[in-house]
């Protein structure tokens, strides 16, 4: 659950035990399980502490800026280490107070990150040392890094995230080594971690952040390592193929118990991974869409991201199988069917791409199937979601089809009224189902 919801739970468990709804035992057994951290920062602390630092950083440019043509370099060598030092001074007591308020916390983490970026540009403009916007931004939100862990703010992590991925999309270019690529932005995600390290995992906020900067560096990533900047000319069709491969394993990402029992709300990575999918699977049951498709293979998987990528995919899927996880592997394996599509009869027969539309459409179709199946068998599934890809899927196929838009527009309109009738269905089961639990 949420630390909302955590934290309503906690205060009604006292009222709960009172009245004799609850044994000592079920609720010390409650407490521990939903426990909330104390000072931990809700959406306006953070908000908060944010306008804070960003007010007096903007305040303390405008005052310095205003004379800055009439000051000597040394002085100006003053007014940019001086601000870093006071917010260093202000962290180191925030650090030292122990139990400081989350506000505190990040408005001291946001305004050391905020120092020290302009001392860096302040000291470039003044010895008139030059450089690239992106090396500037890289060393900045290296440089703000340990602030997200020593000071758990949670400002500075967002702004390490957005950092990073604004980094690696603009690091898409030719002719850089590839250290200064985006195919370094796994370890830069990576060392986010220590900031949770036997600490309360993200609310759901920062998730979706985490998530979404995610996607965009490893997104570029897989770009850099196909198309090394023209990848939009050339390569596009593996670059297609590495983003599904990509979206694959962040659906199939391994979670302990907990995760797995907790809402699709509060796990982004499936979410987004699952839209990319469908949208990819929908796509690609129009035979000319194959036919691009099936051109990219060749190249997707001979990239050394690709294979990395297949590697980590193989693993992922044999611990999702081990949990049971089946309707993230049902999902998740639409990026099997372009490998086993490329078949060498059908490419030389020349209907390798009418091949491959065909098993897009019947593998969509057992998809919708399983998801609604699983539910009614019992197991964790989203039946909905399922209804909507088969609907979604039957639409596809009649606006490619020959038949007249009359036809078209009754097979539109048979499809709205069934999904429409399903939903209602889902809603009249799930309340009963929670009336007889009652």
């Amino acid at each position: 659950m949420s630390a909302s919801r955590n934290r309503w739970l906690l205060e009604q468990l006292p009222l709960w035990e009172g009245e004799g709804l609850l044994t000592a035992e079920a609720a010390r057994t409650l407490r521990a399980r939903h426990a909330v951290e104390a000072a931990g920062p809700g959406l306006g602390q953070i908000m908060m502490g944010a306008l804070g630092a960003l007010l007096l950083g903007s305040g303390l440019i405008a005052v310095i800026g205003h004379n800055w043509d009439e000051f000597s370099r040394p002085v100006r060598l003053l007014f940019a280490f001086l601000p870093l030092l006071l917010a260093q001074l202000f962290s180191w007591r925030v650090l030292r107070h122990g139990a400081a308020a989350a506000w505190v916390r990040e408005t001291a983490g946001l305004l050391q990150a905020l120092t020290a970026g302009a001392c860096i540009a302040l000291v470039s403009q003044i010895y008139n040392l030059g450089g690239e916007w992106t090396d500037f931004l890289f060393w900045w939100f290296m440089l703000s890094l340990p602030l997200a862990w020593v000071l758990m703010a949670d400002s500075v992590v967002v702004f390490y995230a957005a950092a990073t991925a604004v980094w690696a999309l603009s690091r898409n270019e030719t002719g850089i080594p590839w250290h200064d690529s985006p195919l370094i932005y796994p370890l830069l995600l990576l060392a986010l971690l220590p900031r949770w390290w036997r600490r309360p995992a993200p609310s759901g906020l920062m998730r979706w952040i985490l998530a979404l900067s995610a996607v965009t560096g490893l997104c570029s990533a897989a770009a850099f390592t196909v198309g090394h900047g023209g990848v939009f000319r050339s390569s596009f069709s593996a670059v297609v193929l590495l983003w599904s491969f990509t979206a694959a394993c962040l659906v199939l990402l391994p979670l302990n118990a907990r995760g797995i029992a907790e809402s699709a709300a509060r796990k982004p990575q499936v979410v987004l991974g699952c839209l990319w999918l469908f949208g990819y699977g929908v796509g690609a049951t129009f035979p000319s869409a194959c036919r691009e498709l099936l051109k990219g293979v060749e190249k997707a998987v001979a990239a050394p991201w690709g294979q990395g990528l297949l590697a980590v995919l193989a693993v992922f899927t044999v611990l999702a199988l081990i949990q049971r996880r089946w309707a993230v592997l049902a999902i998740a394996s639409v990026v099997a069917l372009p490998l086993l599509a490329r078949l060498p009869r059908a490419e030389a027969e020349g209907t390798g791409g009418t091949l491959l539309s065909g098993l897009f459409t019947a593998h969509l179709a057992v998809i919708g199937l399983t998801l609604i199946l699983l539910d009614f068998a019992g197991k964790r599934a989203a039946p909905r979601l399922g209804a909507a890809l088969l609907s979604v899927l039957v639409l596809a196929r009649m606006a490619d089809s020959h038949f007249s838009l009359l036809a078209k527009g009754l097979a539109f309109m048979g499809v709205g009224a069934a999904f429409l009738a399903f939903n209602f269905f889902m809603s009249r089961r799930a309340r009963r189902q929670r009336e007889g639990a009652a």
